[in-house]
């Protein structure tokens, strides 16, 4: 996501944002952003808006000239670009919008909708904030899944700079249609973290960042191979699934020289983004992360602990 430019308060006219999305009510969105908008002394106010399609209801609060924006979720990242009048290149490459700022001329002109995707900025904080050496030639990125998080996960990856890409799937059409959409990246395409193995010499390849966009139940302790943690000096796990630990979270936490991030932690660095392109100002993100933490019982994630990691890449 590009900086936040000077006609971001003005794109931000509204007072009202809302997280449009279905099953969304246990969501810590609305914590996260309100949170920033009262330490900050914004009058703005963020609400759930919950529907099982993009329908008339949508539309119209779309067009409503007090609402600012939007995060959108699962089942509507795809559906919402349809009503956007501008788009982001990170939106277009990801074929899916979850953020939307909404544009009020003070000209008195047609009140404009730009759509833009922050999901690849989360993931990429997150490895950014597990500090390994990022060699171009040599690193070794995974991407577990195929599906919308995946596309953020491998956009992550390429503007990391990293160019070792595998993309694991058990569908391999749908991993071949992922890697199709980056035309200038070689990507490989494999059925299941026991086929790693580099085609060159035969030997186990080191994975040094893989991101978990599967499911919380399809991998077991089985489908995740013992030698792939301590195979390098210092690796990365960002896993995507909510609510539990996984099998491979498992084994990445039994493991020293690897460092943790989960959904929660993406969550926070996305919006970020989000909060950013609605304000026009510095999220405070240090206190935002705390109110969500301490709803959750959880800590802090160590990498956060100083705010040097959540940088625009």
């Amino acid at each position: 996501m590009g900086a936040v430019d000077n006609e971001a308060q003005e794109r931000a006219a509204g007072s009202q944002y809302y997280l449009l999305g279905f099953n969304i009510k246990g969501s810590f969105s609305p914590l996260l952003h309100n949170t920033g908008f009262k330490l900050l002394g914004l009058p703005y106010t963020y609400d759930l808006f919950e529907v099982p399609h993009v329908d008339e209801s949508v539309e119209k609060l779309l067009q409503d000239p007090k609402v600012g924006g939007f995060s959108v979720t699962a089942p509507h990242k795809l559906e919402v670009g349809r009503f956007m009048d501008d788009i982001s290149d990170e939106a277009r490459t990801m074929g899916s919008v979850n953020t939307i700022v909404a544009t009020n001329p003070s000209d008195g002109s047609q009140r404009r909708l730009y759509g833009d995707n922050t999901d690849w900025l989360g993931i990429t904080r997150c490895i950014q904030g597990g500090k390994i050496d990022l060699d171009e030639s040599g690193t070794t990125a995974v991407v577990l899944g195929a599906g919308g998080a995946a596309r953020a996960a491998v956009y992550a990856f390429i503007k990391l700079g990293i160019h070792n890409i595998i993309v694991v799937n058990r569908t391999l059409e749908r991993a071949q249609e992922l890697a199709a959409s980056f035309p200038s990246h070689n990507i490989e395409v494999v059925h299941s973290l026991l086929a790693f193995r580099d085609r060159s010499n035969n030997h186990i390849l080191k994975v040094s960042v893989i991101v978990g966009c599967l499911p919380a139940h399809v991998l077991t302790e089985f489908d995740v191979p013992d030698w792939l943690f301590p195979n390098v000096q210092k690796g990365v796990l960002v896993e995507m699934a909510y609510g539990r630990r996984t099998a491979i979270t498992e084994k990445a936490l039994a493991a020293s020289n690897w460092t943790v991030f989960d959904g929660i932690d993406v969550l926070q660095q996305q919006a970020f983004g989000q909060f950013e392109a609605w304000t026009g100002q510095t999220a405070p993100k240090m206190e935002m992360m705390d109110a969500v933490n301490k709803a959750l019982g959880r800590t802090l994630n160590p990498a956060f602990a100083e705010d040097h990691t959540c940088k625009d890449h």
